[in-house]
């Protein structure tokens, strides 16, 4: 392969993984993209002298200038955002430019688009697909700027004449390296060298997830019929068809069984939205430290620590498990009435960790509760619409019938719910107004919200305070990194019940198994699925989210663990150290005796002699073999040859060809330093003829009979005084001058 087909390969994968960069992001339609495949392909075959496809610098130049008025109509009628439409005019750029009729400038200026493609594709995506295009990215690029500079460097350097290399010193030629593979061979060295300069410098440098760059290029995912504020009934079966990834959750502790990720809590039910009285009223919490905040005080017997890494969504709620206790890399929190806890971003991707008490009071001690509820307590928690269906209240009456405390009553309630009533996404409505009372009595069916929104109508008809809560199920487990993927499909609705003895929320969830729990898949898909997730929860972590906090993080973390293989290794040595040691105070007395005797020191310098001699043995046979090769070597510096030339004089003595070659290669130091050099362009006898020395043209006629021709009849031994008659004759050409 020569380097002109290197360089158009290397270029053309170049463009090809920034475009496919930018596919990952989703920003490119199947229109966009096969225009583009196709585009790359033809321009492939079009990219040769004379090819009727391509075009002049002119008409690519007057192509983007039309192009423009039509960007704008991209912009305003046809793709849903500016930055889709930023994509497709790079791309319409880009295509035109393959098939122009390309200048070393209009190469340079495609792969500035490329690196534009990369380094917007790096703020749409997370997919993990993009950290291995990034280093196949990184690699091409360095091999197509490498063919790149070769290639204009030859085409600017003068054309010269090829010269004859003429081999006189007995070595064979070395085979010219193929540049292709010197070229390949340096790219991956270069990366290699620049990744081991630019990792470290990646985990000691902090990002900052802040700024016009994370908000304009960051999509905002509306979570459909959640907000801050209520839920609608019916609309989270929206978000149980969507199953894009809302968030991950890595979990430190022992999750409890059947916790889920809480969201908001929301009192007030006016027969078919669930709100909250005051619902703009919300109280900042004080930050402790620097993006940190406690949030309760209260004595924790178990807590988790959960870190989120939550997609761009339109909601403030700040997710987490049991009851936060606090917080930190997150800004400007606050809480409503009910506890719920917002944060000021809103968005934005973003990574941070709850710290929640996941401890319970036991069943016995809630069943004590003599629910003395406060007058804020009734008002708030036992609200009931105006119209509210007084049969409503005869089922709960009904199915609780046999229970004698609180407790026992809303199990029995969320028993009844999961066992007599089906769970689906298909909702059927008959002609009743209130739709709770129509879930109950009519159809049947439903999903979590009006399983929810049943069971705490009907606790709160029993006097039973009681609220409906918002967020997601636990989502799938990945076991490759410990975490958890949650999708906007586990969206999900439940019940909390409040106990004032304890000050406790308990939870409860009537919804049947199909709809409580989220599905776990399984196969081989699911299996590389989560490995590739593994990815993007790394390059989320460590890229997009890494800041000074989760640097420091780092930072402990591997101290912890440094600390931690010290004392394993310290628990591991020790012991042999001391036997080591012990061994040792055995043998001090003989190693004493020995360092004393008389006889010691020259039987040090005897060893040390011995070494010495075979060091410089192995050096000096080395050199030898080197010099025989290449007997021109020999004569660089005066030195060499009065110490080594004698010793290749008498090992060349039973080798004529080796032995001529030796002699030669002495006539021209002997020359050299008269100042007769040889051109390169002159053959050995055409250099003795222009000396003017008779001596000179015997030995190179003795040298290329013996060297060239094979004459072994040529007896080596005449040209040592043919060599010292040329010493004489350069010396009196030295007086003549």
């Amino acid at each position: 392969m020569g380097i002109e087909r290197f360089f158009k390969i290397a270029s053309y994968v170049l463009i090809t993984c920034a475009f496919l960069t930018l596919a990952l992001t989703g920003r490119v339609d199947v229109v966009a993209g096969t225009l583009y495949a196709v585009g790359l392909v033809l321009s492939w075959r079009a990219d040769r002298p004379g090819s009727k496809l391509q075009i002049s610098a002119n008409v690519a130049n007057l192509s983007a200038a039309v192009y423009l008025p039509f960007g704008y109509i991209d912009y305003r009628y046809l793709s849903d955002s500016w930055i889709t439409a930023l994509v497709h005019f790079v791309l319409f750029i880009s295509i035109f430019k393959l098939f122009q009729i390309k200048q070393d400038r209009d190469w340079v200026f495609l792969y500035l688009i490329a690196i534009f493609e990369v380094l917007l594709a790096a703020g749409l995506t997370i997919d993990g697909l993009f950290i291995a295009l990034l280093g196949v990215f990184v690699l091409t690029g360095l091999a197509t700027l490498e063919a790149f500079e070769i290639l204009r460097t030859r085409r600017m350097a003068t054309p010269m004449a090829s010269e004859a290399a003429f081999i006189h010193d007995g070595s064979r030629p070395r085979p010219a390296a193929r540049p292709v593979r010197y070229l390949l061979g340096t790219t991956i060295g270069m990366t290699l060298l620049i990744s081991l300069l630019t990792v470290p410098i990646f985990f000691v440098m902090p990002r900052f997830n802040t700024g016009l760059l994370s908000q304009t290029m960051s999509d905002t995912t509306s979570v459909t019929g959640f907000s801050d504020n209520d839920i609608q009934l019916g609309s989270v079966g929206e978000i149980k068809v969507n199953s894009e990834v809302i968030m991950r959750v890595r979990v430190e502790g022992d999750l409890p069984p059947g916790m889920r990720w809480r969201g908001m809590a929301l009192t007030h039910f006016d027969g078919r939205n669930w709100n909250k009285v005051g619902a703009t009223r919300r109280f900042a919490i004080p930050p402790v430290g620097t993006d940190t905040y406690v949030i309760n005080s209260r004595r924790a017997p178990k807590t988790v620590s959960q870190t989120f890494f939550l997609e761009p969504t339109a909601t403030s709620a700040l997710f987490h498990c049991g009851v936060p206790l606090a917080a930190r890399d997150v800004r400007g929190l606050s809480r409503d009435e009910t506890g719920s806890i917002y944060r000021a971003e809103a968005g934005q991707r973003l990574a941070y960790t709850v710290v929640s008490d996941v401890s319970v009071p036991t069943e016995e001690t809630l069943r004590r509760d003599p629910l003395a509820y406060s007058d804020r307590d009734r008002t708030l928690l036992l609200q009931l619409p105006p119209n509210f269906n007084p049969r409503i209240t005869e089922l709960a009456q009904t199915t609780t019938r046999d229970q004698t405390n609180a407790y026992d009553k809303a199990r029995a309630l969320e028993q009844f719910l999961k066992t007599r009533f089906f769970y689906t996404l298909d909702l059927k409505r008959t002609r009743e107004t209130d739709p709770v009372a129509d879930f109950l009595f009519n159809t049947k069916q439903g999903h979590c919200e009006y399983f929810a929104s049943s069971m705490a109508v009907m606790l709160r008809s029993l006097g039973i305070a009681a609220r409906v809560v918002g967020g997601f199920q636990p989502g799938e487990y990945n076991a490759v990194n410990q975490s958890w993927i949650v999708r906007q499909s586990d969206a999900h609705a439940w019940v909390e019940v409040y106990f004032p003895e304890t000050k406790t929320w308990i939870e409860f969830d009537p919804t049947p198994a199909a709809g409580a729990t989220s599905v776990q898949p399984s196969g081989l898909v699911a299996f590389l699925r989560r490995y590739v997730d593994a990815a993007r929860l790394f390059y989320l972590d460590y890229v997009l989210t890494y800041d000074s906090q989760r640097q420091r993080s780092l930072a402990r973390d591997a101290t912890q663990k440094a600390a931690t293989y010290r004392m394993t290794w310290r628990q591991t040595i020790e012991p042999y150290q001391r036997r080591v040691g012990r061994w040792l105070s055995q043998l001090d007395k003989p190693i004493l005796a020995v360092l004393k005797s008389p006889d010691f020191a020259p039987a040090v310098g005897l060893i040390i002699f011995c070494g010495g001699a075979a060091v410089g043995g192995v050096i000096f046979f080395r050199a030898v073999r080197r010099f025989r090769k290449a007997p021109a070597l020999l004569f660089k510096q005066r030195w060499l040859a009065w110490l080594m030339l004698p010793f290749l004089r008498r090992m060349s003595r039973g080798d004529a060809h080796q032995s001529a070659v030796l002699f030669y290669n002495e006539m021209l130091d002997v020359l050299a330093r008269a100042g007769f050099k040889r051109a390169p362009h002159q053959t050995p006898l055409e250099f003795a003829a222009a000396v003017g020395i008779p001596e000179a043209v015997e030995l190179t006629e003795t040298y290329n009979g013996l060297r060239f021709g094979g004459n072994a009849a040529l007896a080596p031994e005449p040209m040592r005084l043919k060599l010292n008659i040329l010493r004489e004759a350069v010396k009196r050409t030295r007086k003549k001058r």
